[in-house]
């Protein structure tokens, strides 16, 4: 069984830990996947990143460069995906980095997730009005999306761990 405790150490990177220095598509995918390796279930890749930015979802790279903002962009999509269409995730980004620099928007998205990540663990967490300086409606949009997507996240889970062993054998084949 999926034991809680397993995530104990899981949270989104801050903005500061991003690399600070222009990628190309394949460090940019492979960065995206080692940040997100335990908290989605989907691989990122290239192709998935040019669809993004074909459908605005995360902005045009500079001379096929990408720097903090699309990955915080890349991590904030990847986690939306799994819970909301491409469209409905293209309104919450949109939302989200219209009202603050791009800075302080995903380091108060990964605050709300990560205050997540330790309520639904149990942890002592601080009290939520120091976790993001959004506006409120943008905050309760953040925290669903948030929610929703930590819990897709455990589900997703819970049924591989449940899954019968010929069925696990097969995926691996």
């Amino acid at each position: 069984m999926f034991k809680l405790k397993t995530i104990k150490n899981l949270e989104l990177p801050s903005w500061e830990d991003f690399p600070d220095i222009d990628l190309y598509m394949d460090q940019l995918v492979s960065l995206g996947n080692r940040y997100l390796i335990e908290l989605s279930t989907n691989q990122i890749t290239a192709s998935m990143v040019n669809s993004y930015v074909k459908k605005g979802l995360i902005t045009r790279p500079v001379k096929k460069k990408y720097q903090r903002q699309h990955i915080a962009e890349l991590l904030m999509v990847s986690l939306f995906k799994a819970v909301y269409s491409l469209e409905s995730v293209k309104q919450v980004i949109q939302q989200i980095f219209a009202e603050e620099s791009a800075q302080s928007a995903y380091n108060n998205f990964a605050a709300l997730f990560n205050y997540d990540l330790r309520l639904i663990n149990g942890k002592n967490i601080p009290d939520v009005t120091k976790v993001a300086n959004t506006e409120p409606v943008i905050n309760k949009i953040e925290e669903y999306t948030i929610r929703a997507s930590i819990y897709q996240m455990l589900g997703q889970k819970e049924i591989a761990l449940q899954a019968p062993p010929r069925a696990k054998e097969q995926k691996k084949h």
